[in-house]
């Protein structure tokens, strides 16, 4: 599934607690922020299934905070994409991480946005569902099962265990592990963030 329907600014408070950026006058800062915003993640959300923006053009999710506070904003969308650049792990095992992380959190955005991701980069629907509901599955793979438990269990418990840690590193390595930390905590800021602020969500698109 590719492309997404964008919601209109009008259809409920997209800032949750935050006001939209856009409806303001913007710094020279927040301006370029905004550009950048536009011109790159926008198109990579909607590819994948997701809305980053109202069909206005407003900026949605994070991404309207970014703009509020820009300098901060870019330095830390800049360290998430530089870790989706440099990254070791598949995209697949990319989004089951990043996913699971929403799902402890019951962050409403971040689930929308990343079970988008997750079908795009190919992950089975068993997949999706059993790490939506916190659960392992039979439908996992190996390495799906290690990095599911691993980011499950430093969410939820703020600590890895031996046996779990170890699953880990025989599943992805230690560089993996380490950028599995590194996603976990990416993420772990963004839905504290996005909760903070009482972020919406869009509607779901159906899988397909």
């Amino acid at each position: 599934m590719t492309g997404a329907t964008q919601p209109s600014t009008g259809d409920r408070d997209w800032g949750g607690r935050l006001p939209l950026a856009s409806r303001a006058p913007l710094t020279e800062d927040q301006l370029a922020a905004q550009r950048r915003i536009r011109a790159e993640v926008v198109p990579w959300a909607r590819e994948a299934g997701a809305a980053a923006a109202t069909a206005e053009g407003d900026l949605i999710g994070p991404f309207n905070a970014f703009v509020h506070r820009p300098v901060t904003g870019m330095a830390f969308l800049a360290w998430v994409l530089a870790d989706q650049a440099q990254s070791s792990l598949a995209a697949p095992l990319r989004e089951i991480i990043t996913l699971t992380v929403g799902a402890v959190w019951n962050c409403e955005y971040e689930i929308y946005v990343h079970t988008a991701m997750a079908r795009h980069t190919g992950v089975a629907e068993p997949v999706i569902e059993a790490v939506l509901a916190g659960r392992s599955s039979v439908d996992f793979s190996s390495a799906e099962a290690a990095v599911h438990r691993f980011t499950d269990e430093l969410a939820r418990t703020r600590s890895v265990c031996d046996d779990t840690y170890r699953l880990a590193v025989e599943a992805v390595g230690q560089t993996g592990v380490l950028d599995m930390v590194n996603l976990i905590g990416a993420y772990l800021a963004t839905s504290a963030l996005l909760n903070a602020f009482r972020v919406p969500a869009p509607p779901p698109a159906e899988p397909g």
